[in-house]
Formats: structure tokens, C-alpha cells, sequence
């Protein structure tokens, strides 16, 4: 069986010349730190932290994204977040789930985020329904 641990980084397309306009989104309105590395660095190329993961962003030839596609980020305080971005002027889709506050957000690209932030746990059992483990 492969052992899999998490995922390392994602990686999203944007147009050529978009390296502005994302820099404005993903470090101004969302609030991500850019990562720099002398040796991985090249033109077209952003890359953002996540924790112990990376978001790459990628200037080439643009031919828009999946409706369905997106990036889900797990986050700690959604009420900020939606606050920065709509003071950005960005639109933010609320779409709260049974067990979690969820918001989606749109890049300037198109790329769609999914902004999670798990409601406590249950006192009695301390799980969240996502700490379920299936057997087969």
C-alpha cells in the first residue's frame, strides 16, 4: 500500500502577465505570505505557504478552469478572512455546511477557492464527522 502523507503543494494556472493581479489577490486580499527560494525561484512562478503546504502559481498559456475545479483551505478564523476580502472589494460567496462555516471565493483568474473553518468539536464525542475512519 503506497504511503501517502498529505498533500505537498497545489498548483494553479494564470495567464500570462498575471503575476500582479494575483500578487493583489493571494498576498493583499487573502493575506498569504509569499515563499522565497533562490533556487526554485524563476519568472512566472509564485509560491505561497500554506501551513506545511504550498500554493504555486503558474503564468502560461490560460484556458480558464473546470467549473467544479477548486482549492479547499482549511482556516481559523473565516469571519477575518470574509471581512478582508469584501473590504477588498472582492465577492464572497457564503455556504455554511452542518458541521463547518464555509465560504468560496474567486481568484481574478477564475480559480475558485473553498475557505473551511470546522465549527468545534462535539463535546460528548470529540470528533468532527470528518475524523470518521471506514474500513473495506
Amino acid at each position: 500500500m503506497p504511503d501517502f502523507r498529505s498533500v505537498d503543494h497545489v498548483q494553479l494556472p494564470i495567464p500570462l502577465g498575471g503575476a500582479a493581479r494575483a500578487r493583489a489577490f493571494y498576498e493583499d486580499a487573502l493575506g498569504l505570505r509569499e515563499v522565497r527560494d533562490p533556487e526554485l525561484d524563476r519568472p512566472g512562478t509564485l509560491r505561497y505557504s500554506l501551513g506545511w503546504q504550498r500554493l504555486d502559481l503558474t503564468e502560461g498559456h490560460y484556458t480558464g478552469v473546470a467549473p467544479q475545479a477548486h482549492l479547499a483551505l482549511r482556516v481559523g478564523d473565516l469571519d477575518a478572512i470574509v471581512f478582508r476580502l469584501q473590504r477588498a472589494g472582492i465577492r464572497v460567496d457564503e455556504a455554511p455546511l452542518f458541521d463547518a462555516s464555509r465560504a468560496y471565493v474567486e481568484d481574478p483568474f477564475g480559480n475558485r477557492l473553498e475557505l473551511i473553518e470546522p465549527h468545534p468539536p462535539d463535546a460528548e464525542t470529540q470528533h468532527h464527522v470528518t475524523d470518521i475512519q471506514i474500513a473495506v
